[in-house]
């Protein structure tokens, strides 16, 4: 008679994992297809020369972060995280890889969400510059969350956050904060700084502080944003734990809360960082 029950476990838990299966392949084809694949080599320049104009607390934190790299050759940067997240729902574990582009704002997040020791909900989070693809599935199958914006306004609001994201990882890959075509870097005290974004169509900063010896403590955006499941919520960043990681100063931890206007948490996220990768 027990054999009946466990012919039943076994196949939910073989659909399951071709759930996850199918889920993971789709979201390597589209990394693939739209961010690692077209990417090209680049070399970026380090010297104190290219941030010299910006304000005193973050010329310390390149020097810092920097540690003497004069520049830096890659194709994509890409690492694991594991963590907790806080959710509406409840509270889950986290694994999942992230993926960037080292020159522009582009990226994806996939993995998986578990509770009771088993994954249950399967996601991916891509910015992908022009359009947002992020949708979760329970057991890799059915969809519970999908980005479905349409109106001007939510996406302007959307993809200015999105935007912001990507350099609120940046620590990871501090080259990327360096002035360009979408960052613009702006004086406010011997402490902190505001960190601009400058994409045509977008609005959005985060006013940046530093420690002592120059390091990046927390980045928090300076006014309410659409986040990925359409909330309106400010973010704050601490980036914790840094460590020497293939020549760079890079935070290894992070603890990011999420709050409504009226300053009721929305949700919480605490992971860290593991494998980080500078892809050739």
């Amino acid at each position: 008679m027990i054999k009946y029950p466990l012919i039943v476990l076994g196949l939910l838990a073989l659909a399951v994992g071709i759930g996850f299966l199918h889920a993971s392949r789709e979201s390597a084809r589209l990394i693939q297809t739209h961010i690692t694949g077209p990417a090209p080599v680049v070399t970026i320049d380090l010297r104190p020369a290219t941030y010299a104009d910006l304000p005193p607390p973050v010329r310390r934190y390149f020097h810092f972060a920097f540690n003497g790299q004069t520049e830096v050759t890659l194709r994509a940067v890409t690492w694991r995280e594991k963590g907790r997240f806080l959710l509406p729902v409840g509270e889950f574990r986290a694994h999942g890889r992230q993926t960037n582009r080292p020159d522009m704002p582009l990226y994806a997040w996939t993995g998986t969400f578990h509770r009771f020791g088993l994954p249950i909900i399967e996601s991916r989070d891509a910015f992908l510059g022009d359009r947002h693809d992020m949708r979760a599935k329970l057991f890799g199958w059915m969809k519970v969350m999908q980005t479905d914006y349409v109106k001007p306004d939510q996406i302007a609001s959307l993809h200015s956050y999105l935007t912001l994201r990507y350099y609120g990882q940046a620590p990871v890959m501090p080259w990327a904060l360096l002035p360009n075509e979408h960052v613009a870097w702006e004086a406010r005290n011997e402490a902190s700084a505001r960190l601009r974004i400058t994409r045509p169509g977008l609005e959005g900063a985060y006013i940046i502080r530093f420690g002592d010896d120059g390091r990046i403590t927390e980045m928090a955006t300076d006014r309410l944003l659409m986040e990925g499941n359409g909330t309106m919520q400010f973010e704050v960043g601490q980036k914790l734990d840094y460590r020497e990681v293939g020549g760079f100063m890079v935070p290894t931890r992070m603890d990011y809360l999420w709050t409504l206007e009226d300053g009721t948490v929305s949700s919480h996220y605490r992971f860290a960082v593991q494998d980080l990768e500078r892809l050739p």
